[in-house]
């Protein structure tokens, strides 16, 4: 690549694929102390945020918590900005290859005054940038260059928020990319967070023998805090390649201005390992010179000439002990790519020969349609003699048999209407069997299961009768949104939810309570019921349903 390509190169930005590929090599070189610091501000955000926003759907008294719970994540969101600058800051220093600036109590005071004052501030623009779509990419560059630029380090040329549009502005194409080469490997990743934890419940009964409400019941996974902790997860997978991807965009960008690629790019350049190639050439050189100096002066040597020069370096860098040092040349069919492009491309081939196979599946199909329709006709052999006129011949036929099938099926259930009248059928409902160990109070309603009582309590059953009895209440308080209705719930699991939704209903609670102990006394002891113990159920039963309006 000559000079003037690589500066055309370098204003026009990298591709998004490579930026991307640069990217995760630089997370491989990041040291673990550089994660550990990212990690001490996302965790407990995440953490808080998880349990804000289950607290705040299933709480019933989620209200009187509420302004101090949002005003912790608030804090901690500010918190893990912070720290997501201190690691950005890191894997700056680790690609200039030189040593961060010391953290002072001045840089760490200007790191938090100025995530402080920006940040909060991206939850209103993002919002908005995000209804508009169009400038969504330079809202969230530009916050993301906040998060980069501000670590605290003085910049007298320029102030923090004009250094951050600037870098938003650059390479438009690639930050666009970049963003939906993003959203669509977070889905990959979250796929797998969802798979993982899903199936640890799954394993832990099947290898441990530890049974979990997940492993009990699939509707479980379907809750707000299952997919809050898989997209927490997923955060904080992804979101270190998104801040090594700005940090290469703001490197590259400030390069532009100041040269400091091309500084880092010597500085690897003297420090590589080219030593053993370097003495072979000046080997050669002294070779020559001394056999100048050794040659009669009668006959003078005539100065070589570049392209013999250039011919006997490369026959000395062909020996064998200085071949396993130069790169590895490639075949004319192979080319040099990393991995994620290589990825990308192979899945644009693998696409590319599915869509021929179909194509090729598609024009077999409509030739054998061509043949029935027109036997006399000469038959369709490729692309190039494809006869328009009659494909368009062809393709009105098929509408027209199409139509035609449309509108005699249309006319034979017009006519089977009429001749019957559709009659609604509606099931009736199971009477569930009492003496059965995985009933459920969501079975039949409330008046249902009081039937059931009554009749059991006419025959003397007095303890299937206590039994219908109780799940008559869980019913009840499952209509007025006190206890939620789950198969794999104990009663134990009813109390406590209880208590949590109706702490200030002391009769209520009373009743509940002493109905749960006559209950599992008679149908997990060996306590008969009596009548005295059926009456004093069915009182508690009438002041659960009083309290419960």
């Amino acid at each position: 690549m000559n000079p003037a390509e690589r500066i055309d190169r370098r204003r026009a930005g990298q591709p998004a694929v490579d930026l991307f590929e640069e990217a995760v090599a630089l997370l491989r070189r990041t040291p673990t102390d550089a994660f550990f610091a990212y990690l001490l501000g996302a965790v407990p955000f995440y953490a808080a945020l998880l349990l804000f926003v289950s607290d705040m759907s299933r709480n019933a008294f989620a209200w009187r918590t509420l302004p101090e719970a949002s005003l912790l994540v608030a804090l901690l969101y500010l918190w893990m900005k912070c720290w997501q600058s201190v690691f950005a800051a890191r894997l700056r220093a680790l690609l200039t290859e030189r040593p961060d600036a010391p953290w002072t109590l001045a840089r760490i005071g200007r790191l938090v005054a100025t995530q402080v004052a920006w940040q909060p501030w991206g939850f209103i623009f993002r919002a908005l940038a995000a209804q508009i779509i169009v400038p969504y990419a330079w809202a969230v560059s530009f916050f993301q260059n906040v998060t980069v630029l501000g670590d605290g380090t003085r910049h007298e040329n320029s102030t923090l928020a004009a250094r951050a549009w600037t870098q938003a502005r650059l390479w438009p194409m690639q930050a666009h990319k970049a963003l939906a080469i993003l959203w669509i490997f977070g889905l990959f990743v979250w796929i797998n967070v969802v798979a993982v934890l899903g199936l640890t419940p799954v394993a832990l009964r099947m290898f441990f023998g530890i049974a979990t409400a997940f492993s009990q019941s699939i509707e479980s996974y379907f809750n707000t805090t299952f997919f809050g902790a898989s997209f927490a997860l997923t955060a904080l997978l992804v979101d270190p390649l998104w801040k090594a991807i700005f940090v290469l965009r703001c490197f590259r960008g400030d390069a532009l201005r100041t040269g400091e690629d091309l500084v880092v790019e010597l500085r690897q350049a003297q420090s590589s390992r080219r030593a053993p190639l370097a003495a072979a050439v000046a080997l050669l050189l002294t070779c020559a010179s001394v056999g100048a100096a050794d040659a009669p002066s009668a006959a003078p040597v005539s100065a070589a000439s570049a392209a013999e020069l250039d011919a006997r370096i490369g026959e000395v860098l062909a020996r064998r002990e200085y071949a396993w040092r130069a790169p590895r040349e490639l075949s004319f069919e192979q080319e040099n790519v990393g991995w994620f492009q290589g990825w990308m491309r192979g899945i644009g081939k693998a696409l590319l020969r599915a869509g021929d196979a179909a194509g090729e599946t598609v024009g077999e199909f409509f030739r054998w349609i061509w043949s029935k329709l027109f036997p006399s006709a000469t038959p369709i052999r490729s692309a190039a003699s494809w006869d328009w006129l009659g494909a368009t011949k062809a393709l009105l036929v098929l509408l027209a048999v199409a139509c035609a099938v449309l509108v005699a099926w249309a006319l034979w259930r017009v006519m089977q209407r009429s001749r019957s009248k559709l009659t609604l059928a509606v099931p009736a409902r199971a009477v569930p069997d009492l003496r059965a160990d995985d009933l459920a109070a969501d079975q039949l309603p409330e008046d249902g299961w009081l039937a059931l009582a009554r009749e059991h309590a006419g025959r003397g059953e007095l303890q299937l009768a206590l039994r219908a009895a109780w799940l008559a209440g869980l019913a009840h308080l499952g209509e007025r949104q006190l206890l939620s209705i789950a198969r794999h719930k104990s009663n134990r699991d009813y109390d406590r939810e209880l208590h949590r939704r109706a702490r200030t209903r002391d009769e209520l609670l009373g009743a509940f309570g002493e109905n749960l102990r006559l209950f599992e006394r008679s149908w997990y002891g060996r306590h008969s019921v009596g009548a005295e113990d059926f009456t004093v159920f069915e009182g508690n039963l009438a002041t659960i349903r009083k309290e419960a309006q």
